[in-house]
């Protein structure tokens, strides 16, 4: 045995069997978290703060982005208001206070399907080259990101070939002659598709080196559907979820978290780009093109999650780089609905509107912080009446966080702390930061503890049993809760909590 593990450790790149091969996550995310970490904790943040402010950085490119676009969709309302649409719901806001890939996801969606709308616009040819260039750039950015970015560029296709039949009425000849044919700019859109097919794959293979041991094998496995997550099966409707969730997850999940009015708003503002879409195609009387393509782009997340090609996960994280392109639609309703309705006072209507849609947005963002992951719209009757539908309470055992003073204060000295559902690196950057008392240990089992900070996510409840039955109690001696139903429990054994 000993002369088969060295040959295995002479040779540590030799190609792994197809079947065998499960790739990692694409390492934009932790590059970021590591970055972040390493810059700020040398400047006194603590650990978790540092690890995090790498998508704080990705959620400050995303705003600027989503405010771009949104001024150029609607003007100044416009950008204002795809800004608000989209951080004003508790579960976005949550994920760009997390370090994780998917805000960094959703900005690169939105960064390189802007782009190849630059590419395909432009007017003189070296801009559309450059705007080329970087769409695909920021596709393999993307890639880097989440794997699943790949039907982006499936989008930005299907837009490529529908768009010339909506692109409107034909212009004088004179102002062709001065900007260039619809032709020649309509090639831009061409080459960025063919910059992203080139540029994005090899910048995802030159960045991750997991890929080169065996580029072929390992990129099949890297693009291949999502897996089942490592904490295990979550709740829907009732029913234990582990592998690919049924086709109306993704929008079952999605009706009940958004604030009621702002699904509304995304809902019209899809609604009007389709039907500007269509009546373009019929009548060519309008330029439809920026509806198509943000239409497309926030279906292709969704199509993803569905088809499985999407990282596997509770809640709205697989399909999130849908939401600017939905906040940027909503928008643009919003300043549509005004204008029509009113013309001679859209302003102060359009302040109406936007009152009437982010107030309570604003409030259930408000409530739920900084359990964001935990919060349900009116539809679901908040988390307690999401709860009652057998719904997910959080994704994560991040809700632990909650107890952590309390845990400080009340434990007795040198306990031991059983942290199922919590990651262990959550539990060993608290304790660095001096959230958790250095004295308290990490116990492997409720066997070995005194105490159990079990967080509830409602797929399970088989951890509380074993902490009850280690523990002697069915009494938790503290919890965090929101709007009653328990997120995190503690348990503990006689004489450790004080």
């Amino acid at each position: 045995m000993g002369g088969a593990v060295g040959e295995v450790r002479a040779a540590p790149l030799a190609p792994l069997p197809t079947p065998d091969v499960t790739a990692p996550e694409p390492p934009l995310g932790r590059a970021a978290a590591r970055t972040a970490h390493g810059l700020f904790s040398r400047l006194g943040a603590g650990h978790v703060r540092s690890l995090r402010l790498g998508t704080v950085a990705f959620a400050a490119g995303l705003s600027a982005l989503l405010a771009i676009a949104g001024h150029g969709l609607a003007g100044g309302a416009g950008a204002i208001l795809a800004l608000l649409l989209f951080w004003l719901v508790p579960r976005h806001l949550h994920a760009g206070l997390l370090a994780t890939p998917d805000v960094a996801a959703a900005a690169l969606w939105l960064a390189t399907a802007w782009a190849y709308r630059l590419a395909q616009r432009a007017e003189r040819p070296a801009t559309r080259r450059a705007a080329a260039a970087g769409a695909g750039l920021l596709l393999g950015a993307a890639l880097t990101a989440r794997t699943d970015a790949w039907l982006l560029l499936a989008a930005l296709a299907l837009h490529a070939l529908v768009a010339p039949r909506l692109a409107g009425p034909s212009r004088p000849a004179e102002e062709t002659a001065a900007q260039g044919s619809p032709a020649a700019r309509g090639r831009g859109g061409l080459l960025a598709l063919a910059a992203m097919a080139l540029l994005g794959p090899a910048l995802l293979v030159a960045s991750w080196p997991w890929l080169w041991a065996d580029v072929p094998a390992r990129l099949a496995a890297a693009f291949a559907p999502g897996r089942a997550p490592a904490s295990g099966a979550w709740d829907f409707l009732g029913a234990a979820l582990a592998g690919r969730p049924p086709a109306r997850y993704a929008l079952v999940v999605t009706s009940l978290t958004l604030p009621a009015a702002v699904l509304w708003t995304y809902g019209g503002g899809l609604l009007h780009a389709l039907a500007r879409a269509v009546r373009a195609l019929a009548r060519r009387d309008m330029d439809a093109r920026d509806d198509l393509l943000l239409a497309l782009a926030a279906a292709a997340p969704f199509v993803a999650s569905t088809a499985g090609v999407a990282p596997l996960a509770a809640g709205v994280r697989p399909w999130l780089p849908a939401m600017p392109f939905l906040a940027l639609l909503g928008a643009r309703a919003l300043v549509v609905a005004a204008s029509w309705a009113w013309a001679a006072r859209r302003g102060p209507l359009l302040a109406a509107l936007a009152v009437l849609v982010l107030w309570p947005a604003l409030r259930q963002t408000i409530h739920a912080f900084p359990a964001g992951a935990s919060a349900w719209n009116e539809l679901a009757g908040g988390a307690p009446g999401a709860a009652s539908l057998g719904m997910q309470r959080q994704d994560g055992g991040e809700a632990a966080a909650a107890v952590l003073d309390l845990v400080n204060e009340r434990s007795r000295r040198g306990a031991r702390i059983w942290w199922p559902r919590t990651a262990p690196e959550a539990v060993n950057a608290w304790t660095r930061d001096g959230r958790l008392r250095a004295d308290l240990s990490r116990a492997d089992g409720p066997e070995l503890a005194d105490l159990a900070v079990v967080a509830l996510d409602g797929a399970s409840r088989d951890d509380e049993y074993r902490a009850w039955a280690a523990l002697r109690t069915a009494r938790a001696s503290a919890g965090a809760y929101l709007d009653e139903v328990p997120l995190v429990l503690v348990y503990a054994r006689g004489g450790a909590w004080r």
